[in-house]
């Protein structure tokens, strides 16, 4: 657990998945960022600044490997004030780069 993080990220889900499972998987990312996905034309984004936050690495990787055969993309920069940053990445069910200590 950091407190202080600074989180900025896109998810893009693949085409076909039904509204329940959609929800389902927002409300996980949701859970697992602290913060509400901005839903744009093909993609949802997140940034947020967060002073008491307990945002890990750990926990969204976990949610990545839960859905990954929904994702079609992923990438997250996670900045810590008080330890090193975090940076995911997961495209097409595979992992492009995953630094999370």
């Amino acid at each position: 657990m950091a407190w202080e993080t600074v989180i900025v990220g896109e998810l893009k889900l693949k085409e076909g998945i039904s509204m329940e499972g959609e929800s389902e998987i927002l409300k996980d990312f949701e859970n697992a960022l602290e913060c509400k996905l901005r839903k744009t034309k093909k993609s949802y984004e997140f940034r947020n600044i967060n002073w008491s936050s307990h945002v890990e690495g750990r926990k969204i990787k976990e949610v990545i490997e839960k859905w990954g055969k929904y994702i079609d993309y992923f990438d997250c920069e996670i900045y810590y004030l008080s330890k090193p940053d975090e940076m995911i990445s997961f495209e097409r069910g595979k992992w492009v780069i995953c630094y999370v200590y």
